[in-house]
């Protein structure tokens, strides 16, 4: 029929993808593009003279892979792996070429979908002192910190990151 006026159609609401974990008491989120796979712990081998917070290398399908522990990174006390210890195998960003890292986490707990307008800022007291969080959601009664993969690492652990690949 003509003339007649049709609302107009919902915004589609923007989806964020991402997987959530936890290290220490603290719960996080991880953007799902960025994570390559979830495996449990595998052997390490130690680094001489790597920073404190990396734990070493693995070896994953033939690749050489630094490994990143989430509690030493965070100044949490460093605990043996458990049962439900995992590690995300990640692409980070050096200097505009991907590398893959694995990030040692104390559990994952699942996939989440939020709509993105429900992501917030980090509060300012955090963005100084640990620059590692894009922001916060909350999700199923807990407030999720946003890890921001690329902050991670400073640029010259990037490098020393990238000779250890």
């Amino acid at each position: 029929m003509k003339g007649l006026n049709r609302p107009a159609a919902p915004k589609p609401v923007e989806i964020a993808q991402m997987v959530a974990f936890h290290v220490g008491d603290g719960e996080y989120a991880l953007d799902i593009m960025r994570i390559k796979e979830i495996i449990n712990p595998l052997p390490v081998t130690q680094v001489p003279k790597a920073p404190a917070f990396i734990e070493g290398v693995v070896e994953l399908r033939g690749a050489i892979l630094p490994v990143v522990d989430l509690r030493k990174r965070f100044d949490l006390p460093a605990t043996a792996p458990t049962r439900t210890s995992k590690v995300l195998i990640v692409s980070i960003d050096i200097n505009g070429r991907r590398m893959i890292v694995g990030l040692v986490v104390d559990g994952v707990s699942e996939p989440i979908r939020v709509p993105r307008d429900q992501l917030r800022p980090a509060p300012p007291l955090t963005q100084g002192a640990t620059p590692y969080f894009t922001g916060m959601v909350h999700h199923q009664g807990k407030i999720l910190m946003v890890l921001d993969i690329d902050a991670i690492l400073s640029t010259s652990e990037k490098i020393s990151l990238a000779g250890l690949a």
